[in-house]
C-alpha cells in the first residue's frame, strides 16, 4: 500500500476542521486539543515515561470520532500514526518523530463504564468469572482496580488483572500481554480480554470495528499479546475473574499482602533446597501456587518475596509451610513474624503478631503478612505501601495528605533523602486507603499520570543526580527475559549474580492453550528486569543462554520490555512461534528497539482485509 505524500499543510488544514481552534483545555496538563512544535504547550504534549520524539502533532482525543477524525487526517495527510494511552511505554511507543500522536487518555471515563455480572467458567478448575466491564482505552491500572471495587461487593471476590504500577495505561498493557500480582489465578490480562473496538484506515477511509473471537478473528487474536499496531483501540471488554473459594471453616474471602517474606539460606545445603522448593512451587504445585502473585528478589544469601495472596493468613501459612518456603527461624537471629490485619470494623490495621514474639502456633519466619477482606484493599495498601516512596510513579507534590485531601494527622513528615523532605500517607489507616481508592478512580488526579514530577527534577538537577531537565530524556531499561523452568543449578547461578523479579506467570497462564492468542511464552513462570547495570545483565544473560540448546538464540521475552542490547533475535524473543503468524497480519518494521523485517505476504488492501493496516500507518502498542 502506498501513502499519499506528506502534507504538513493538508495536516493542518484537516485538523482545522475537525477540531476547530478554541480556548478549552484538556486533560491533566492543562492542553489544546491540537498541539503543535512550535506551540507553548508542546514540551507537556509531548511528555511521556520514556523516549525523547517529537512527533508532527498531538491530538487529545476525547471521544471515538476524534480519533476516526485524527486518523483521517493523518493517513489522508501522509502521516503515520502513534496511538498513547499514558505514555509508558519502555520502547518510546507512545511518540514517534514526525508521527501524528492521538493521545486516548481522555477516553477514560469510569462514570461511562459498561458493567455486567454475567457469569461463566474460566481456565482453572472451578474457576469463574463474575463480570466483565466495558471501559474506555485511555485509563489506568489504578483507574480499572477502583472502578471493579466500586462495582463489586468485597465477599465477591471480583478480580480485574492490573499492573502494579498504577498510572500505567491498560491499553499498551494488554496488548503486550499484561502482568500483574494476580496473574497467576486468571491468565495474562490479554487472556482477560473479551472483545476490543478500534478504528482503523482501510486504504480509503477511517472505519469503527469491533473485534472478538467471531468477529475480526485476526485482529482480535494479534493484537492481545502481539504488541498492537493493527488500529487504534478505544474500548476494551475484559472479564473479572472471582479469586478461589474460602476454605469451608472461613466465612468470607481474605486476601493478603505479602510484604519481604524472605528465605534465607544457612549454607549450600539450605540455599538449594530452599531454591529448588521454589522452582516446584512455581512450576509443579499450580493448583497451589496459583493464589499467589507478585514478585521478589533473588540474592546470594537469600530470596524475598512480595505480592497478593488469594487467601486467609491460616491457609497461606498451611500451603507455603508444606511446600518448603517457610523457615522456623531460631527468635534469637533476630527475626519475627509480624502478622497484622483489617477487618470490615476496623479503622486502621491490628497488630496480632507484632515482631516481638511467636505467632500463634506459626513458625517463626522472616517477613509480614497483612490480611485483608477485600482484594481492593489489600492492592491499595500495596501501592501505598510500594509507590509513595517511589517519586518516579506518580505527580505527587510530596505532600501526600495534600494531594489525597485528607487532613494532616494521616501523613507522617521524612526525608525522602538528604536533599528534600515529605509527608508520606499512613497507610494503616483506614481513611488513607479511602482517600487512596478516589485518587485511584479519577483518571486525571495525581495517582493516574507518572512522575517524576516537575519539582523533583528542579530538585535532581540542581544537586546533579540528573542532568536533564525534560523527563523525555530519562532513559529506559536494559531489558528483560522470562525465565522458564530452568533447574536449581541454574537458580543458585542466577542467585549469586542477584536479580529482582518484577511478576511470576505460573498458574493460569500456563493453562490457556498455546494459540488462544498471541502471548508467545506460556511455559515460563519469572519475569525479570535488568536495573543493576550492564555487568549484570550480561551475567545472567550467559547464565540463562546455558538453558537452551540454541544458547542466546532461544531468549524469551515481554513485549512491554526492552529486547536486551545485543540480541538480534527478536522475532523469537517477543513472538515466538508465533511470528509467522503475526506477519501475515502486520508488518513489522519502524520500531527502534528491533531490525525491520519484510513479512511473507503482503496483500491488496480491501475492506476488511487486516493485512494493510498495521506499520503502514499505526504503530504499537498504544502505550
Amino acid at each position: 500500500m502506498c501513502s499519499p505524500p506528506r502534507s504538513l499543510y493538508r495536516l493542518r488544514t484537516c485538523l482545522e476542521q475537525s477540531f476547530p481552534p478554541s480556548d478549552e483545555r484538556y486533560g491533566y496538563f492543562n492542553l489544546p486539543q491540537v498541539v503543535y512544535p512550535a506551540d507553548p504547550d508542546f514540551s507537556s504534549a509531548r511528555r511521556t515515561d520514556y523516549g525523547n520524539a517529537q512527533p508532527a502533532v498531538v491530538v487529545m482525543a476525547e471521544t471515538a470520532d476524534d480519533v476516526r477524525n485524527a486518523v483521517t487526517c493523518a493517513a489522508e495527510a501522509g502521516y503515520r500514526i502513534s496511538p498513547r494511552g499514558r505514555g509508558h511505554s519502555y520502547q518510546t511507543l507512545s511518540n514517534s518523530n514526525g508521527y501524528v500522536v492521538i493521545d486516548c487518555s481522555l477516553l477514560c471515563k469510569p462514570e461511562e463504564f459498561v458493567f455486567s455480572h454475567e457469569e461463566g467458567d474460566w481456565i482453572l478448575e472451578g474457576q469463574k468469572y463474575i463480570g466483565t466491564v466495558y471501559s474506555g482505552s485511555g485509563c489506568t491500572n489504578a483507574v480499572m482496580l477502583a472502578a471493579t471495587a466500586k462495582e463489586f461487593a468485597p465477599e465477591e471476590g471480583a478480580l480485574f488483572a492490573t499492573g502494579t504500577c498504577p498510572s500505567v495505561g491498560i491499553t499498551g498493557y494488554l496488548l503486550g500481554g499484561g502482568s500483574g500480582d494476580v496473574t497467576p489465578s486468571t491468565g495474562w490480562g490479554s487472556d482477560d480480554v473479551l472483545e476490543l473496538r478500534a478504528v482503523i484506515w482501510n486504504g480509503t477511509n477511517a472505519e469503527y470495528i469491533t473485534a472478538n473471537k467471531e468477529e475480526n478473528a485476526d485482529f482480535f487474536w494479534a493484537s492481545l499479546g502481539g504488541g498492537g499496531g493493527l488500529g487504534v483501540i478505544t474500548d476494551i471488554k475484559t472479564a473479572i475473574v472471582q479469586s478461589p473459594e474460602p476454605l469451608p471453616h472461613e466465612d468470607r474471602r481474605k486476601f493478603l499482602y505479602i510484604q519481604n517474606l524472605e528465605f534465607h539460606y544457612f549454607g549450600e545445603e539450605s540455599k538449594r533446597e530452599g531454591l529448588e522448593s521454589f522452582r516446584r512451587f512455581l512450576y509443579e504445585k499450580t493448583e497451589e501456587s496459583h493464589k499467589f502473585g507478585g514478585g521478589g528478589f533473588l540474592h546470594s544469601e537469600s530470596f524475598r518475596l512480595n505480592g497478593i495472596y488469594l487467601g486467609s493468613a491460616d491457609e497461606f501459612i498451611e500451603s507455603f509451610g508444606k511446600n518448603g518456603l517457610l523457615q522456623d527461624i531460631p527468635p534469637v537471629l533476630g527475626y519475627h513474624t509480624i502478622y497484622r490485619k483489617m477487618t470490615s470494623e476496623a479503622d486502621t490495621l491490628e497488630d496480632v503478631c507484632d515482631g516481638t514474639g511467636p505467632c500463634q502456633d506459626w513458625p517463626n519466619f522472616h517477613g509480614a503478612i497483612i490480611e485483608f477482606e477485600s482484594y481492593g484493599e489489600a492492592m491499595l495498601y500495596k501501592l501505598c505501601d510500594q509507590v509513595a516512596v517511589v517519586m518516579g510513579r506518580t505527580q505527587t507534590s510530596g505532600d501526600w495528605c495534600k494531594d489525597l485531601k485528607i487532613s494532616p494527622d494521616n501523613c507522617v513528615s521524612g526525608k525522602y533523602d538528604e536533599h528534600f523532605s515529605h509527608k508520606l500517607p499512613i497507610c494503616e489507616k483506614r481513611g488513607v486507603l479511602d482517600a487512596f481508592l478516589e485518587a485511584a478512580y479519577d483518571p486525571e488526579s495525581f495517582f493516574n499520570h507518572g512522575g517524576p514530577p516537575e519539582w523533583w527534577l528542579d530538585l535532581a538537577i540542581k544537586d546533579g543526580r540528573v542532568p536533564y531537565k525534560d523527563t523525555d530524556d530519562l532513559p529506559t531499561s536494559l531489558g528483560g527475559l522470562l525465565i522458564p523452568d530452568v533447574d536449581v543449578d541454574t537458580l543458585i547461578k542466577i542467585s549469586d549474580v542477584g536479580t529482582g523479579i518484577n511478576h511470576f506467570q505460573h498458574g493460569a497462564p500456563m493453562q490457556f492453550s498455546s494459540d488462544y492468542n498471541a502471548v508467545a511464552h506460556r511455559d515460563t513462570a519469572i519475569l525479570i528486569e535488568f536495573l543493576r547495570g550492564e555487568e549484570q545483565r550480561n551475567k545472567l544473560l550467559e547464565i540463562i543462554s546455558e538453558h537452551y540448546d540454541d544458547g542466546e538464540l532461544g531468549f524469551q521475552g515481554y513485549y512491554n520490555y526492552m529486547n536486551p542490547v545485543g540480541n538480534p533475535n527478536w522475532r523469537k524473543y517477543y513472538f515466538g512461534d508465533k511470528y509467522e503468524r503475526l506477519s501475515e497480519t502486520k508488518l513489522f518494521g519502524n520500531v527502534q528497539q528491533v531490525e525491520p523485517a519484510i513479512p511473507k505476504k503482503k496483500k491488496t488492501a480491501e475492506k476488511g482485509d487486516f493485512d494493510r493496516v498495521d506499520s503502514v500507518y499505526m504503530r504499537g502498542v498504544q502505550g
